[in-house]
């Protein structure tokens, strides 16, 4: 009789230890999951659009100048370089013209939301509403 009492207070300690790895398990994965939902929460977008960014930009050349803007279509990578931004950004510019909007270096994601606000206001495009000629 004392065997059976022992095997009963042996399972009964084997079930009340399994019950506390499975209560402190579940607690870990639920607090893993908490950190990480708040590790990886999508962050609050930074970027201003204006209705002044959107549609197409009615300019000239001339107004652009003298405005002291540079057009996105036809800067040169010395232009562009000016802007504050590094070769790449200036490449990366050029390789995706022609443009017909300053929110296409967004759209087509030349630039990041941050070099955009940097830009947005030392930039324009002239003649955006001309039908473009893409390709030989």
């Amino acid at each position: 009789m004392l065997h059976i009492q022992s095997e009963h207070i042996e399972t009964r300690k084997v079930r009340i230890l399994k019950l506390r790895t499975i209560i402190l398990v579940s607690l870990a994965a639920f607090g893993v999951t908490l950190v990480g939902a708040a590790w990886f929460r999508r962050r609050p977008r930074r970027i201003a659009i204006t209705s002044e960014d959107f549609g197409y930009q009615e300019h000239s050349p001339e107004e652009l100048a003298s405005e002291h803007l540079v057009d996105l279509s036809t800067a040169s990578r010395d232009d562009l370089l000016r802007l504050g931004g590094n070769g790449e950004m200036s490449d990366r510019i050029l390789e995706n013209r022609p443009y017909r909007s300053k929110l296409d270096l967004l759209s087509r994601m030349v630039i990041s939301e941050d070099t955009y606000n940097l830009i947005k206001h030392q930039v324009g495009i002239a003649r955006a509403t001309e039908s473009v000629k893409i390709g030989g």
